[in-house]
């Protein structure tokens, strides 16, 4: 099995789309985050990852003004994303994140080929960006009317929480839930 874990970004959905073949199952949260969905990936045991962070990171930039002490969040994004970066180069989180990413990755997951793809914003098209977000299970594929939108994706609903957190923080209204 072969899954794809990446950013909610709406960004990243036409690429991410280019990777998803019948058994391929995608995680998808905020800033690609591996300590939020660490226990997912042992449960799956994927024999392959592909790990797809990228620049100009929401998730990355919210990290970065809680560790600055410009914003407070709540316990669970703290534990789950923050915590993580603490003691890390605030300056260059996006970079950082693909690090410490695919380094618990390989930790959780010893055995699987792990490849870590960086996807840099400013070179690839996207669509215009829409103020919903979707709650996909990971063998979800994508519909038309959701390219555009947040995907939030995983194997179960607990997995997300954090992440549901984040996108109702960003102004984002729950579109549709698979959970």
């Amino acid at each position: 099995m072969k899954v794809v874990l990446s950013c909610m970004d709406y960004r990243l959905t036409e690429e991410i789309m280019k990777k998803m073949r019948e058994g391929v199952l995608v995680i998808r949260n905020a800033g690609a985050n591996v300590n939020a969905v660490k226990k997912a990936l042992k449960r799956l045991e994927p024999e392959e990852v592909i790990f797809m962070p990228h620049t100009d990171c929401a998730a990355m930039n919210l990290v970065k003004s809680v560790i600055k002490g410009e914003r407070s969040v709540d316990m669970e994004v703290e534990e789950k994303l923050v915590s993580q970066f603490k003691g890390k180069d605030v300056e260059d989180l996006d970079r950082i994140n693909a690090q410490v990413g695919e380094k618990l990755i390989k930790e959780v997951l010893p055995n699987a080929n792990v490849t870590t793809e960086l996807v840099d914003v400013s070179k690839i098209k996207w669509p215009e960006r829409k103020t919903v977000y979707f709650l996909l299970k990971s063998q979800s594929k994508y519909e038309k009317d959701m390219v555009g939108g947040y995907i939030l994706q995983a194997p179960s609903k607990e997995d997300l929480s954090a992440d549901v957190k984040i996108a109702e923080s960003l102004g984002l209204k729950l579109q549709k839930s698979e959970f």
